[in-house]
């Protein structure tokens, strides 16, 4: 019984290790800071060590390409889409772990503004594609959001109550105090509040994988290394998510858009908007 549980547990244990190598070598094997920025926070929601929502995605959706960005050697660098996001190679000027950076690219999608260069824009329209729950023809968009770039709704401390709707116009809903929501953390930066849930979650630890192994250690390197700095208040939508109508609490930031839904399993309560998806669609299709 000894040996064959023995068997059982070296079994378990190549099983793992196969499924871990298979998860970042399928990532990117030749951009190995793509692999290792994708690796900390998701190799282990990958390979099952942690329940808890993915910050890029299970892999990407596309091969390394190019894109034109005049301030990059040759006025081009490599980048790579997955769901949460875009992945750039920053190396040429910075390192770990600003060697990969993700853009500005909520910014971008709300505004409409296409960054090609450091100061370089090529004018577009803001986007149409919804940031929270399923495809809904009244759920707000990315566009949404641009009515409120100027509008701060909240007082610090204040419970979050504020509603927006997709022509952009903000509502009140005191019903939805019952979630406790909180505007808290003022950055400088913008001047804008983030609600606590977010907060929470731009500074919380876990299991990440780094320098080859896994370890607990703050999920981001910064609170706004991956996120960027917010650009508008939190606002609640009321969408479906896997057809059922949900209080969603959604904030956006210049890199993303973070989603709160009370209700949602432990891991799962806050989530990053399916930003790459939207912006690849934006941008190419």
């Amino acid at each position: 019984m000894q040996a064959r549980a023995l068997r059982i547990m070296i079994t378990l244990a190549l099983v793992i290790g196969s499924l871990s190598a298979l998860t970042v070598s399928a990532f990117s094997p030749d951009q190995p800071h793509f692999e290792r920025t994708w690796a900390r926070t998701d190799l282990p929601v990958a390979a099952g060590h942690v329940d808890r929502t993915w910050m890029w995605g299970p892999e990407p959706f596309t091969g390394v390409m190019t894109e034109s960005y005049t301030d990059a050697p040759g006025g081009e660098r490599l980048v790579r889409y997955t769901d949460k996001s875009r992945m750039e190679d920053n190396s040429f000027r910075a390192e770990s772990p600003w060697d990969v950076t993700n853009g500005l690219i909520a910014l971008e999608l709300i505004t409409g503004q296409m960054q090609i260069g450091d100061d370089e824009f090529v004018e577009n329209e803001p986007s149409q594609v919804h940031v929270a729950g399923d495809p809904d023809a009244q759920s707000p968009t990315f566009a949404s959001f641009s009515h409120v770039l100027d509008r701060e709704p909240h007082e610090p401390g204040a419970t979050i109550t504020q509603t927006i709707s997709r022509d952009g116009s903000v509502g009140d809903n005191p019903d939805l105090a019952r979630h406790g929501v909180l505007a808290a953390h003022e950055v400088p930066e913008t001047g804008r509040l983030v609600a606590v849930p977010f907060w929470e979650f731009m500074n919380s630890t876990g299991t990440v994988y780094a320098d080859g192994e896994f370890r607990n250690a703050n999920l981001f390197e910064t609170p706004f290394f991956a996120i960027g700095f917010p650009i508008t208040g939190a606002y609640w939508v009321h969408v479906p998510v896997d057809g059922e109508p949900r209080d969603v609490l959604t904030q956006c930031f210049e890199r993303r858009c973070l989603t709160y839904t009370p209700g949602n399993p432990q891991g799962w309560e806050v989530e990053s908007a399916n930003i790459g998806r939207a912006y690849y669609h934006w941008r190419y299709e």
